[in-house]
Order: structure tokens, then sequence, then C-alpha cells
């Protein structure tokens, strides 16, 4: 469960599934017609058949009135996220309202009233963290706002025991919000930990102390009066980077899951009455603490396994239930003597504390599109695309307008074909897979070296090469290389030392690689980026140069006819001779605002086709001439782009899928 859990420990989003063979499913049409596109330029194709129910945030009320109900939100690629309301007893749909310019949540918390709180997440300018608000009696759903303009992230929400006030947490400046009900005003109560990115999760106690987890290095918890003064900062029992990822309260004890940056999740066990950490417990994968506990227990997972922990002897019993539906569990709360809980599937499941007995319920929440995160074009020659944090991979044929869908795969961050086989790189833990067209095949995972993103991959002769970003909290990337007839592998982190590895080269026996200044840490760690020459023969750095002053991330990096590397950065197209690293040519395609970035990794995609450059940065997509350098703007917005082996591009924008066809030179 390290792997199924550190995908919920991102600051964005997260993908929670380890995945699992693959089903096979029937082609779909890409587009409403399955005929292909002919003629010149941008067409639409529609949407790539990624389409998934993850729920990340839940919450159930035991007590309501008309029945006790689970509430988890749907996230959507372009929007809106959906609230969904469902029976808690048997799973069943009681309805589905729409939450406006959110695009999913992580926190979900029901009022003393029954009123059910959801805090938002949306990048997209002008849309932020959004709190809403959602009254059962009469089934709408009122935004209150945005809670703090800047704060893309809303991670989690918790209501006064008076109900009087619901308070939040934030990324990417870590800060604590509170929201007066009666007024319906919100307050900026600042960061309880300035420096710290993440308030990641918030308990109050019966005394209205708030206690907010932070991340995502420090760890700590900090106290804080209902006024947002800070009482007390509590250290993490523990040592490394990462978060306090969640926080809960469970009679005198304040129970406090950890992320680490090198994958571990002990829950440590703080004694309120003496200040005092009375445990730690190993590999703790519940999403929630609090919501197993009854009496002296606390039901939570270790490893996939449904658990019970004695408070105070400090004892734990596995209960053997462990087919809660796959992805991430979280334990809601008990009706009688079920514990209910849901998986981030969408599933809903079960576990009688009588019976020992447990049962699952397939979703009945509707499947939302599923953002296009990676494309690359498979052996068989189709564009394949994986989708974000649900994940999925589908696969377009360019000849016949046809479409295939297969749902059970992680988030793939980069993919390329080599030998005649397609293979995957997965967040999180920098896992690459294998895949036959049926199932993904786990080859090797990067968790343990602090690795998350493997963004960049190539065919490098006989070795699978690959490059990754780390954990958020970590520094400096790797470089990677797989023998598949071997199965031997080569890993060098901090090639570049604190860079990440965000695009990559090959050619006689050599790997180029671009690099990120920017790491897990929120900040560059270095005032430029590099291009450098690996020899894997020798296992040594030819040279590494930085092509764009100033430039803090390159991006991908291809070769022409003539033998020369080229690269596109944000706001750059570079020309390098591979042989010596000299930097030839530079030209400024727009301006970009380094100064204010906290993560820069890739941005850019850079094809060379009919002699020409052709090239995606900043949400356009052009083309180059690469004689004078000169940029001609052919569309906008897209976030990918890819040339095919019919010689036309392929690009998309969330979960649309389009094409321009390039006619002549």
């Amino acid at each position: 469960m390290k792997v199924r859990l550190a995908a919920f420990a991102a600051a964005l989003l997260l993908v929670p599934l380890v995945p699992a063979p693959a089903l096979a499913s029937s082609p779909t049409p890409a587009a409403a017609q399955v005929a292909p596109p002919t003629g010149c330029g941008f067409q639409n194709l529609g949407t790539m058949p990624l389409v998934g129910a993850t729920t990340a945030g839940t919450a159930l009320d035991p007590t309501y009135r008309r029945g006790p109900r689970v509430y988890s939100v749907t996230s959507s690629a372009s929007g809106p996220a959906v609230l969904g309301i469902r029976d808690a007893r048997d799973g069943s749909l009681v309805a589905e309202r729409p939450l406006p310019l959110a695009l999913g949540s992580w926190a979900v918390t029901v009022a003393p009233d029954h009123s059910v709180y959801v805090g938002s997440y949306n990048a997209t300018a002008g849309a932020m963290g959004r709190l809403f608000r959602y009254v059962p009696e009469t089934d709408t759903v009122t935004e209150a706002g945005i809670a703090i303009p800047g704060e893309t992230f809303i991670w989690t929400v918790a209501a006064s025991r008076d109900g009087r006030s619901v308070y939040g947490g934030t990324s990417p400046s870590g800060k604590l919000f509170r929201y007066d009900v009666a007024s319906g005003r919100f307050t900026d109560l600042g960061s309880p930990l300035p420096g710290e990115q993440y308030v990641r999760d918030l308990a109050i106690g019966g005394d209205g102390t708030i206690y907010a987890g932070m991340g995502a290095t420090s760890m700590k918890v900090v106290a804080l009066t209902p006024e947002g003064r800070v009482k007390k900062v509590i250290d993490a029992p523990i040592a490394g980077d990462g978060w306090a990822y969640d926080v809960d309260i469970v009679g005198r004890y304040l129970l406090v899951r950890f992320v680490t940056t090198t994958a571990t999740n002990p829950m440590g066990v703080y004694d309120l009455r003496t200040g005092r950490w009375k445990d730690v417990v190993d590999d703790v994968d519940s999403l929630t603490l609090g919501g197993g506990a009854r009496g002296d227990h606390v039901y939570l997972f270790q490893g996939d396994e449904l658990t019970r922990y004695d408070l105070d002897r400090g004892r734990a019993t596995r209960l053997g239930f462990t087919d809660y539906g796959d992805g991430a569990a979280r334990p809601l709360g008990w009706l009688g003597n079920t514990l209910v809980g849901t998986a981030s599937t969408g599933k809903i499941w079960h576990y009688d504390s009588r019976t020992r007995q447990g049962e699952v319920f397939e979703t009945t929440l509707n499947g939302q599109p599923v953002s296009v995160r990676s494309m690359g074009i498979g052996p068989d020659g189709r564009v394949y695309a994986g989708g974000f944090f649900t994940g999925g991979l589908a696969a377009y044929d360019t000849a016949t307008g046809e479409s295939q869908f297969w749902p059970n795969v992680g988030q793939s961050e980069g993919m390329v074909t080599h030998k005649g086989k397609l293979y995957l790189g997965v967040y999180p833990g920098a896992r690459i897979y294998e895949w036959d067209g049926e199932a993904p095949r786990q080859l090797l995972t990067l968790s343990e070296q602090e690795q998350d993103r493997p963004f960049a991959m190539v065919s490098a002769g006989d070795h699978l090469a690959f490059g990754t970003v780390p954990k958020s909290g970590a520094a400096g990337g790797a470089l990677g290389l797989y023998d598949p007839a071997t199965g031997d592998t080569v890993i060098r982190r901090n090639i570049v030392p604190g860079h990440s590895i965000v695009g990559l080269a090959y050619r006689d026996g050599v790997v180029y690689g671009a690099t990120s200044a920017f790491g897990g840490l929120g900040r560059p760690l270095d005032t430029v980026a590099y291009v450098f020459a690996y020899d894997i023969a020798t296992d040594t750095v030819k040279w590494q140069t930085a092509p764009v002053p100033g430039d803090l991330s390159l991006g991908s990096i291809t070769f022409d006819d003539r033998g020369r590397l080229w690269g596109m950065t944000p706001d750059a197209v570079f020309e390098m001779d591979p042989a010596t690293g000299q930097t030839l040519r530079t030209a400024k395609h727009q301006d970009y605002p380094w100064a204010n970035q906290t993560q820069v990794w890739l941005d850019t995609n850079i094809e060379f086709h009919a002699g020409a450059i052709w090239a995606k940065a900043q949400g356009k997509a052009y083309r180059v001439d690469r004689d004078t350098l000169a940029f001609t703007q052919i569309v906008r917005p897209v976030s990918l782009m890819l040339k095919a082996p019919d010689g036309h591009l392929y690009l998309s924008r969330n979960e649309n899928f389009y094409t321009y066809r390039i006619c002549g030179s």
C-alpha cells in the first residue's frame, strides 16, 4: 500500500491507484465520427475515452434523519467536479450535484447541523480554492467563495463543535482560514508555520484547539487557538522530510499519520495530557484515522489490510479484510457494528465487527472525464494517452479513427516504445511498467530513491532510459537505464546536483538530458537549467551546458535530420552541437515569469518534421522555421503535442483531443 498511498501525498493530485491488471475493452469512437481525419490544418477529434470516478474527499453523516449518507466528490478534467450523495447502507445513489469552478476535492466534512462543506481545488486563473455548502434538507449547493486569493487548493476543512465556524487549510502558501457561517465571511489566519507550503489536515479538540498538520518538509503539527494564534508546535517523532498528512483526535490522543519522502507512512500517537508521543505505528495507510475509532480502538489499514489498533495497549491486530475496492481506503465511521468506508475508486465498503466479514458495493457514481496527462506512440503506431489523477490508458488509431480504453492503469507521466513494447513511467514512486496490450507489468520503482515522476523516457539502444523528478520535499532527480533483455538497471541520481531530469534524447550510445532546477522543495536550487551528455558505455558525463541563461527549466529535446540537438523551453528554442555541447543558436518566443515560479517541470514538447521544428510551450503550438527561427503559432490552447507515424501532429487539452494535419513543408 505504500505506493498506493504515496499517490495521495503529492501536491497535485495525486493518482492513487496501483495499476492492477488492465481489462481489455472493445474499441469505442474517439470522436463524433469514427472515420479518420483528412485534409490539412487543425481538426477537433472530440475527447480521448478516459473516464473515471475518483473520489479523494469523502465524509459520512451517520445520523441524518432521512438515512445515513456518504458524501463524495468526483474529480473532473475540466470541471465541474460533482458532489455525490449516496445511501451509506447500500451505496445507492441519492443525487449528484455539480460544484462550479471546482476540479475536485480532498476536503469534505459534515457540520453539526448536517450541512456538508466542501473545499475544492483549481489552479486556473480566477478559479482558485473555493468553499461550498450543501444543505440536504433543500438539496442545494451554494458557493461561499474563494477562501484565500492566490491559494489554489483547499486540502482540508473542519467544522467547529458549535457549528459556527468552518476552518480550512490550503496550498501553495500553507495557510489557515476561518469561515464564519452566520456572516459568510472568510478570515485569513495566515500560515501556522511560515515557510511550509501545505496545511494538509486539521483536527479540532473539545476545547476548540485547532491542530494543523504541515508539509511538505517539517512534518510538524501546530496547535492554534480558534483565532489562529499559535499555542504550540509539536515536532514529529520520526526523522526525515514529508507531511503530517492526516490528523485526528480520539479521546486523549492526537493521531498523526506521516507521509515521508522515502515512502514510509508511520502513525504517531501523541498523548495530549502528557504532551508526549506515546507510540509510533509503522505502515499505516488509511486516508483518515478517527473515522474508524470505537472506544479505545481505532480501525485502520496496514499494508492493504484492515487492522484494529488498541490505543491504550499499543497493540495492532490484523483482521483479514482486504477487499475494500482498490485504490486508497478511507474508514469513515460506524453504523451500529458496521464500519463504513470508501475507496478512492468511488466504491463504498462495509466491515461487520461481529462477523468479521466485509462487503464492497460497486460505485453508483457517474464517471467523469479525465485529463490527458501524457501521450506517446505505441509499437502498433497508435497514439496512446495516459490519464491524470484517475489514471487509465487510451489508444487512438490514426488510420481508422477508433479508440480503446483500459481503466486500471496508474497515472503515466511519460511513455515510450522500446524494442517493440510500450513502457510507462507511472506516478507515484517513479514506477516503470511494461505494457503488452492487455495488462501492465511493473519492472522497477525508484520510490526508495525519493523519486516520483518519470516524465522523460527514450529508447536508448539496448536500454530504456528515463529521467525523473523527485518527491515533494526532496531534491535531485535521477537518470535510469533498464535493459529488458537482462533486467539490469543503472540509476544515477543527481547527475546534475539538485536538478530534475525532464527531457531525454538518444544517439550513438549517448543519452542527452535536459534538466529543471526545480525538484520537490517548491523553489529552484540553481540559477540555470542544463543539457548534459551521458555516455552509457563509460558511465560518464561528457559535457554539461546551460543553453539559455536565466531559464530555470528546459523541457523536451530532439534531433533534426542534420544531427543537431534542439530543445524547447517555456520561453525559448535552442540548437546545440551534440558533440561539444556548444549552444549554436537561441530564440525567445515569449516571456516567462521565472521569478514567481515555485514548480516548473515539463511544460514543452518538440518534434522535427518536414524540414521544420514543431513545438509547444505555454499552451501554444508553433511551427518554427529552422533557418530563421521565426515562430508561427498554429493553435492554442493545448497542453500536449506529438508527431505520429502518419506525419501529422496530435494534441490534447484536458480531456479534449485534436490533430493538426501537416500538408507539404
